[in-house]
């Protein structure tokens, strides 16, 4: 089977992390749990006041963004073998162009919050997936947290843990392979696409 497309994360996986979960959390006033689902319980005042302190948070971590080992040579790679690239995160438009403006990144496809349902719904890669005019079985997505995993298995598409996280391993079960730095990634797709059984 032949990879067409590689679908990535953003925080964690294409730049190197940089949110304080705990300070956004504090500010807007969540105690635990996903930021995106406590702010949509939120009555819409809250949630604008929220929003607003989300992406000054985004905008501040993609002015300041840095990224991981190996970003650019390995999308020379996917480029030369005529896959398609494409970026999912639940970040906003804002601060995916702002990423990609500072660090030359170019996607055939991005989907944001903005765009419809976040991960771990599957909503954003199907429809990166259909942006690229590609099946997801012929897809991967790289992500280096839960989320990333269980919207791949959901959509159909092969997952790759990118395991730059301290907890990486309590969710490595979820994915289909685990690497730990981007010099591995075409080793995987040559796997994938040699294996039939997979």
């Amino acid at each position: 089977m032949k990879v067409r497309a590689i679908i990535f994360d953003l925080d964690g996986t294409i730049t190197q992390p940089y949110l304080d979960f705990d300070q956004i959390r504090t500010e807007i006033g969540i105690s635990k749990g996903p930021i995106l689902e406590a702010m949509a319980q939120m009555p819409s005042d809250k949630q604008l006041r929220a929003n607003n302190i989300l992406i000054k948070h985004e905008l501040d971590a993609a002015n300041n963004s840095r990224l991981n080992p190996g970003v650019h040579v390995l999308f020379h790679e996917i480029r030369q073998k005529n896959r398609s690239i494409a970026l999912v995160t639940r970040n906003s438009h804002d601060s995916v162009d702002k990423i990609c403006q500072i660090h030359n990144l170019k996607f055939d496809a991005v989907i944001t919050r903005e765009d419809g349902p976040v991960k771990p719904d599957p909503f954003a890669v199907l429809k990166a997936c259909e942006e690229m005019q590609v099946e997801p079985q012929q897809s991967v997505m790289v992500g280096d947290f839960l989320f990333d995993l269980i919207c791949a298995r959901r959509a159909g598409v092969k997952s790759v843990l990118y395991g730059s996280q301290p907890n990486y391993a309590d969710y490595q079960h979820e994915a289909d392979f685990t690497i730990h730095h981007f010099d591995e990634m075409m080793e995987v797709i040559e796997t994938i696409e040699n294996d039939n059984h997979l």
